[in-house]
């Protein structure tokens, strides 16, 4: 390799570098964390692909995406859906067996623009990723409650069941990535949050958004070596 190639290689690893270092700077800056409400995750799975480290073609673009999952949960997933929609009091002697279903079915536009224009020697992009679809879920709750029935001690069970479904827009993704590229070498550093503008109510059973703002920042690595016969 000439010194061509050297000085390549050499400014390639100090983009790379430079790269990493946003990404830990924005993951140690101080934040208030918050957890994902009802069940909702900021990221979707598949959000990023095994290529997504490698260059895209400059301009816009625009993909689409149907997400479908259906998701349970156990006894305290279901007794504090409960407690937060207020059908059960967070002290209540009563012991819970539940099993929780939630199928949801999520339809995904993201438009993008690749800038041609170098970025710190990388190939910066901005996405925005915004959602509708529809989520229903269903508890199933038998609550056994301890009763005195003179000297002795017995219990006593009821069963519910609780259903909500709800249909509309989700919160909003916006993502800026850099990319940079030096023959099978690929990195990229990320950074995307969340703005909740979806569908949310701490009282309902079904969300689809998750009621507070997010940031997240990371990088990824790829290289890709071709099969020698």
């Amino acid at each position: 390799m000439g010194p061509n190639g050297s000085d390549a290689r050499i400014s390639f690893w100090s983009h790379c570098l430079t790269g990493g270092a946003v990404a830990m700077a924005l993951a140690l800056v101080p934040h208030l964390a918050s957890a994902d409400e009802t069940g909702e995750s900021f990221w979707t799975p598949g959000s990023f692909g095994s290529l997504a480290a490698t260059p895209s073609q400059p301009g816009f673009s625009l993909s689409s995406t149907w997400y479908h999952t259906s998701t349970t949960a156990g006894s305290e997933v279901a007794r504090a859906r409960a407690i937060r929609i207020g059908r059960l009091e967070a002290s209540v002697a009563e012991s819970v067996n539940a099993i929780s279903v939630s199928p949801e079915d999520l339809a995904m536009i993201t438009p993008s623009y690749t800038f041609a224009t170098p970025v710190l020697g990388g190939q910066a992009a901005f996405a925005l990723t915004a959602t509708y679809g529809r989520k229903r879920t269903i508890d199933d709750l038998t609550f056994t409650t301890p009763v005195l029935v003179g000297p002795f001690a017995v219990t006593r069970s009821r069963f519910d069941t609780i259903s909500d479904t709800v249909t509309g827009f989700g919160d909003l993704s916006p993502q800026f990535s850099l990319r940079w590229n030096t023959g099978v070498h690929n990195v990229m550093t990320y950074l995307t949050g969340n703005i909740p503008v979806g569908i949310y109510d701490r009282t309902r059973l079904s969300n689809i958004g998750i009621g507070h703002g997010a940031l997240d920042g990371g990088a990824g690595h790829l290289s890709q070596r071709a099969d020698r016969v």
